[in-house]
């Protein structure tokens, strides 16, 4: 009787050493949910201080083209206003031209030949007085066109200053339209910056979504675990040892928040319309199915996000279509983990992998190998694990694997 209970305390020993090390690890997984949420707020802080930035930058690009534009029309204005005083100059000269020449012909006096023997006499009359008369009349229309050819050479100083004037005012526009200019490419170069950098939130933030999902998952199937645990350590206790008032509901249970969705949820986008066209990440054989699968022994149904794949020849894990990586690193129970995100709400998980080859927000095309499948001398049977996903339900990838 002794001996009995012993290796019973034994069993019980073995299987509080069990629950210890799965509420272990269960308090991990909640820390590293913890930690994720907390590096996923702190993404979200950045990703709207960021925008703020980008709103000020997206701003003052906007300023700067309006005053860009003020510029160009205010140097147009002074060029146009530049071509009508040349214009006028010339108008000018000519006129000064004209006058000069007037000027000369109003020189020649009509006078007597004394001491004017070369000088042409030009007269009507042969009267001294009306002679007289009309080079005082002649000597005043010379004064007069010397006094407007006077005024006519100011007119083109002063034209000719004014010119000066708004040449250096267009000068000066050009300066401040190429510094303007200049500064509008840096600020367009720096919303480009900020824009990446947003992207580049936005897809870790995707991916760290998909990561707590993961840990969540992985939370409620230790949740359950512990659960199961505790129902087979009341079964196998004897009658004496239980408690009288234990009971143990006789139904089964489902294990996984999500039910099977039995349609593919294909759309019109690029990748929805690959359903039934999508080729197998590895070739080989289906281990596991996505679904509901009843454990008999326990009692309750398990719901398989995924499925599982052994490899029939090569172990490499292949992108089953072209997409973003926006996670790519160890989990915790699923090894190397890699999460595509190919457009539209739609994701595809690559879990149990011994190597990467690829990185967060590298491009990859269909066919592009994602890394190594874990081949281990221990396991029987390797595989590669395989979720499809729409926003946060996981599909059937049966559905749309093509056949053959």
């Amino acid at each position: 009787m002794k001996i009995k209970v012993f290796f019973l305390l034994i069993i019980i020993f073995c299987l509080y050493g069990y629950s210890f090390s799965q509420t272990a690890e269960l308090e991990e997984i909640s820390r590293n949910i913890r930690n994720e949420e907390a590096e996923l707020l702190k993404l979200q802080s950045e990703k709207q201080t960021i925008s703020k930035q980008i709103a000020v930058v997206s701003s003052k690009i906007s300023n700067f083209r309006m005053l860009i534009s003020r510029l160009n029309k205010e140097r147009l204005r002074c060029e146009s206003n530049i071509a009508d005083i040349r214009k006028n100059i010339k108008i000018i000269s000519k006129e000064i031209e004209s006058n000069k020449k007037d000027i000369a012909k109003s020189n020649m006096y009509v006078v007597d030949n004394m001491g004017y023997s070369d000088i042409k006499i030009i007269t009507t009359t042969q009267k001294v007085e009306e002679t007289v008369k009309l080079l005082e009349i002649l000597g005043k229309a010379g004064i007069n066109l010397e006094k407007k050819v006077e005024k006519l050479n100011k007119d083109i100083v002063s034209l000719n200053q004014l010119k000066q004037e708004e040449e250096a005012r267009v000068y000066e526009l050009q300066a401040l339209e190429e510094s303007r200019k200049k500064a509008l490419v840096q600020l367009n170069a720096e919303q480009k910056r900020y824009n990446s950098m947003i992207t580049m939130i936005k897809h870790d933030e995707a991916g760290r979504k998909e990561y707590i999902e993961l840990l969540k998952f992985q939370r409620s199937e230790l949740d359950e675990q512990l659960r199961l645990w505790a129902e087979k350590e009341a079964n196998s206790q004897p009658s004496s040892l239980r408690s009288n008032d234990a009971t143990i509901p006789n139904r089964v249970r489902t294990f996984g928040e999500d039910k099977p969705i039995e349609q593919s949820m294909a759309d019109n986008s690029p990748f929805g319309k690959l359903v039934k066209k999508l080729p197998m990440p590895v070739e080989g054989k289906v281990i596991e199915n996505y679904g509901e699968h009843i454990v008999e022994d326990a009692g309750v149904k398990i719901m398989h996000k995924g499925i599982k794949i052994s490899p029939s020849s090569t172990t490499t894990a292949k992108s089953v279509a072209g997409g973003r990586v926006v996670f790519a690193d160890n989990v915790k129970n699923f090894n190397n983990l890699v999460i595509i995100d190919h457009g539209s709400s739609y994701y595809t998980v690559y879990g149990n992998l011994d190597t990467l080859h690829v990185s967060s927000g590298k491009k990859v095309s269909q066919g592009d190998v994602l890394g190594d499948i874990i081949v281990d001398k221990e396991v029987e049977n390797p595989y590669l694990y395989f979720e499809l996903r729409k926003k946060d339900m996981a599909l059937n990838p049966a559905l749309w694997f093509k056949k053959g």
